[in-house]
């Protein structure tokens, strides 16, 4: 075989090891940060030129800017940004060597049962990472007693507006993540290792919500999804897991929307009980969100005892371990300023101005 730095599993790191390069996975450690800076630039840019077209449109009183603000900059992120930063990723060298995206459509390499399992576990351990944050977080607050600042999903009280949150978090928000994430980095690093792929994508996954409570839960989903996107080679079922914690989220904001959510937080159900509908609605969620807990819940402690050939990864590169290509991956430059920058805008958005 020809000794070149695109082909894996043939150059030595330094360390000596034949099957494994240390100084590769940095490059394409710095792909990824790649394709997640240039995402994140149209972020910050689709917020700003919705906001003025909104403005211009509208005016910042309107009951309708921030469901035009939302849709424009989701429109610019995920139509524009993530086919762009993955364009751009796939002409660099390590771009070059990875599977193409189209390639992680393809049908689930798992039993449809398996699937379904699956799909009810990844939901609760999302929803037990964002009960335990948001618990952590409560506690933070009440030792500190500094309310911490976090963006607002709500929707405004228009039809227009919840359609939007709809169409956005529901839909556009988990397909094009996906592909972004698990379609493109995940793909990019799956040739070095397993674990070290899953963890790492996923911390990034979090990170890049830049917004405290969404942080460690969106990691841990990252986490979970990427396991089992690699489970089955495809991003098909991880879509749809995407799907049910976002739409159960875009569900969430629309009753949230007429709620004091930090006034209930605190014990304070006034504004609840102040609407019968909203009350029952808001019951009905909940109720539902712990039966798919339950599920989960249930269905892992049966994985744990009748499959546990179902947490085993395929070992790649096994003579180095995970955790040194962890430190490979986060020792990238790049990478080290991305995450820098994600945790310093993480803090300055929690802090009260």
């Amino acid at each position: 075989m020809e000794n070149n730095e695109n082909t894996i599993g043939i150059i030595p790191d330094s360390s000596g090891n034949s099957g494994y390069s240390a100084k590769l996975l940095r490059k394409s450690s710095n792909g990824n940060s790649l394709i997640l800076i240039i995402f994140t630039a149209f972020m910050f840019l689709g917020s700003i030129i919705s906001a003025n077209i909104a403005n211009a449109v509208v005016g910042k009183d309107s009951e309708y800017f921030k469901g035009i603000v939302l849709i424009l900059s989701m429109i610019i992120q995920h139509f524009i940004g993530v086919p762009l930063a993955l364009f751009i990723f796939r002409k660099t060298k390590i771009g070059q060597g990875t599977d193409t995206i189209g390639s992680v459509f393809r049908k689930p390499q798992q039993s449809f049962w398996w699937v379904v399992r699956w799909i009810f576990i990844a939901v609760f351990f999302c929803y037990a990472a964002s009960m335990g944050t948001n618990m952590f977080f409560m506690l933070l607050e009440k030792i500190t007693g500094v309310q911490l600042v976090q963006t607002d999903f709500s929707a405004e009280n228009n039809t227009f507006s919840q359609v939007v949150n709809i169409i956005s978090i529901t839909f556009m928000a988990p397909l094009f993540e996906e592909i972004l994430i698990r379609g493109g980095m995940l793909n990019n690093i799956k040739r070095f290792g397993s674990w070290s792929a899953v963890i790492s994508t996923g911390i990034f996954f979090g990170l890049l919500h830049m917004n405290y409570p969404q942080v460690p839960f969106a990691a841990v989903m990252g986490i979970v999804t990427a396991f089992i996107a690699l489970k089955t080679k495809s991003i098909i079922p991880t879509i749809i897991v995407h799907f049910i914690v976002n739409g159960i989220g875009g569900a969430a904001s629309l009753i949230t929307g007429k709620l004091d959510i930090k006034a209930m937080q605190s014990g304070d159900f006034t504004t609840l009980m102040e609407d019968p509908k909203v009350m029952v609605i808001y019951m009905c969620l909940t109720v539902f969100v712990m039966g798919l807990m339950f599920v989960g819940l249930l269905l892992f402690i049966l994985e744990i005892i009748l499959h546990r050939d179902s947490f085993k990864l395929e070992k790649v590169n096994p003579e180095v371990s995970e955790g040194k290509k962890l430190c490979h991956y986060f020792s990238a430059p790049l990478t080290i300023l991305l995450t820098l920058f994600y945790i310093g805008i993480t803090i300055y958005n929690a802090i009260p101005q």
